[in-house]
């Protein structure tokens, strides 16, 4: 079978540009392709192009070479209203901020920007007795769509990584789901995580976040907890000090060596 292209990317507009917490903002995108968008799974994401002065592009550029690739999870779709919600986390300040954040931070109204996608990442596995969820405030709106969809009566954990106590959000989820907040440096989400009573039963794991916290998380997971292969998603949105381009190659070269190990 031919392998099918991927959607052309589509020139949206910004509609709203809101302050969700101190270190996150709402982008939500208006724009005609939203009418007949792509199905989108729960966590699938886009990626803003920019080009090469960080500055957002509105039309294809000539070449790869020429755009940097931002990814974002679409936090929500409504195509008979023609818009797309992105949540996107901020950090740094000035010339390190990157694109995206630095974007997000001064996008007004009517600028437009160019998204390509949609993307989709490996689901939450089907068949569990509880789940847990780890992450930081990348992956905080991937969370947040997945606890919105859950049954209403499934027990686990969220444990979220925020940057700072205002950064917590009133997420909508089942009851018996316990929310733990973590404000501290990176390696302090793993650590909260091996900390939590392990309820009995097969759990569905769902974890996204910076490099080595993805790490320290992916040994308690496989090699103290012994969970299945089959009932974990697990991978690094960032890694501290490199770029999304960087990363991509630490993130390969990292599983390379993780399978060679198995």
């Amino acid at each position: 079978m031919k392998k099918q292209a991927p959607p052309r990317p589509v020139c949206l507009r910004v509609e709203k540009n809101s302050e969700l917490t101190p270190n996150m903002r709402r982008i939500v995108l208006t724009g005609e392709a939203l009418l007949d968008y792509p199905e989108i799974t729960t966590s699938a994401y886009v990626k803003l192009l920019f080009d090469l002065q960080g500055q957002p592009l509105s039309a294809p550029p000539t070449s790869k070479d020429d755009v940097l690739m931002r990814t974002y999870t679409i936090r929500a779709l409504d195509r008979q209203n023609k818009t797309m919600s992105i949540d996107m986390a901020l950090h740094g300040n000035g010339s390190e901020d990157g694109p995206a954040s630095h974007w997000a931070k001064h996008a007004q109204p009517g600028e437009q920007i160019l998204i390509a996608g949609p993307g989709k990442t490996k689901p939450l596995s089907e068949n569990y007795d509880w789940v847990l969820f780890a992450g930081d405030m990348t992956s905080l709106p991937a969370i947040s769509a997945y606890l919105e969809r859950l049954p209403k009566h499934t027990p686990g954990y969220a444990v979220i990584k925020i940057t700072s106590e205002d950064d917590k959000q009133a997420l909508t989820k089942p009851e018996n789901v316990a929310l733990v907040w973590v404000v501290g440096d990176e390696e302090e989400l793993a650590d909260t995580v091996a900390q939590l009573p392990w309820p009995e039963g097969t759990p569905a794991i769902w974890a996204a976040c910076e490099f080595a916290a993805m790490r320290g998380l992916r040994t308690l997971f496989r090699e103290q907890r012994q969970v299945a292969h089959s009932q974990i998603y697990i991978s690094s949105y960032w890694r501290q000090g490199r770029s999304e381009d960087q990363h991509k190659i630490d993130k390969r070269k990292d599983a390379e060596a993780f399978a060679a190990d198995k």
